[in-house]
C-alpha cells in the first residue's frame, strides 16, 4: 500500500467533481432540515405535503451523493 501525502489528499478532496458531490449531499441535508419545520404540529394540508416531499427528496439526495462519493473513491483508487 502506497502512502499519500496530505497535499495530494486535499487536492483530490477539492477536485471539481468531488465538490459537486459535496454540494449534492449538502443540498439534500438542507432539504431534510427544512422539511423538519414543515412537520410542525401546527401545519396541515399543503405545507405537510410539501414537507413530506422535501424530506423524501432530501433523503434521496443525501443517499445518492454519499453513494456517488464512495463509488468515485473506489473507481479512482483502482485506476491509480
Amino acid at each position: 500500500m502506497q502512502t499519500v501525502s496530505a497535499r495530494a489528499a486535499l487536492r483530490y478532496a477539492t477536485e471539481d467533481s468531488m465538490v459537486a458531490l459535496y454540494g449534492v449531499v449538502f443540498g439534500g441535508w438542507l432539504l431534510v432540515t427544512v422539511a423538519g419545520f414543515a412537520f410542525n404540529s401546527d401545519t396541515l394540508g399543503m405545507m405537510f405535503v410539501a414537507g413530506v416531499l422535501a424530506f423524501l427528496a432530501g433523503g434521496l439526495a443525501v443517499a445518492t451523493g454519499l453513494v456517488a462519493i464512495a463509488y468515485k473513491v473506489v473507481v479512482d483508487s483502482r485506476t491509480a
